[in-house]
């Protein structure tokens, strides 16, 4: 706990007075600092223009996860690691909208909160009723990223169609994780997401049976809906190395891989 330091003859007004004239100054510090920080991600957005990228990709959730990673390591209190993490997190919200406002559907009420405490509140949430309208704005670009739960996977979503079939006739990946009250999301999205240091990869696989499931080293998470199972990895992996460990298991095995994804910080 700080110490006070308190003068003789101060009244409570002066000695609040001292600490509060601190908070303004620290105040007008970290504010200048902030539009420092926002200057900076224009240059990074201006950089990716100028070298020729037509799209360029502004949202890089392995890197977003490194500077998450960072400010809990280094964070001396006495505010705990994950609300510097959930500050920081808003602060790169406010810089990515700066120079590239996002979209990020979700499919029901509560995954709105999810969607927020991934990308922070400084992008647009959008709500669907329907899996399959959301994955086609999507793929179309109308939206930048969309949030799926994992409890759902089984369930019918549009009656003939079920989470999972409706992801292998699309060319997303899984770019995030979002863990919140007890509930699991995952973030898609259209990118190949480079290794954060800390990460999981994803794949829908047909033709297992829950004996070779449990033969498969490093496998963090399954799902299985009908014909289909959603698995995950506990490591950073790439297309070749995922088909030559079910490769292991016979030729009777299909996959759709859904990329590799840093884990949730927070």
């Amino acid at each position: 706990m700080s110490s006070v330091k308190l003068f003789d003859g101060d009244t409570q007004e002066q000695a609040l007075g001292r600490v509060r004239a601190e908070i303004d100054a620290i105040d007008l510090q970290i504010q200048t600092l902030l539009n420092r920080r926002a200057e900076c991600a224009q240059r990074v957005a201006d950089i990716k223009h100028a070298f020729g990228a037509d799209s360029p990709v502004f949202y890089r959730p392995e890197r977003e996860a490194q500077v998450l990673r960072r400010a809990m390591e280094r964070n001396e209190g006495p505010l705990p690691g994950k609300e510097i993490a959930r500050l920081f997190r808003e602060v790169m919200s406010v810089c990515l909208a700066h120079e590239h406002p996002m979209n990020i559907g979700f499919l029901a009420c509560e995954s709105e909160a999810a969607a927020l405490k991934q990308f922070g509140h400084s992008v647009t949430p959008i709500s669907f009723s329907n899996a399959s309208v959301m994955f086609n704005a999507l793929a179309d670009g109308e939206l930048h990223y969309a949030l799926v739960e994992l409890s759902s996977v089984s369930e019918s979503v549009d009656k003939s169609s079920n989470l999972l079939a409706l992801l292998t006739a699309h060319p997303f990946n899984v770019v995030g994780e979002v863990e919140l009250a007890d509930r699991q999301y995952r973030v898609l999205g259209q990118q190949d997401i480079s290794p954060s240091g800390v990460d999981k990869s994803a794949a829908i696989i047909s033709g297992i049976s829950s004996i070779e499931l449990s033969n498969l080293d490093d496998l963090d998470l399954h799902v299985t809906t009908g014909d289909l199972t959603y698995i995950e990895f506990s490591n950073y992996l790439t297309e070749q190395a995922l088909s030559s460990k079910l490769a292991d298991l016979g030729d009777h095995i299909s996959f759709h891989f859904l990329g590799s994804f840093p884990r949730a910080v927070i």
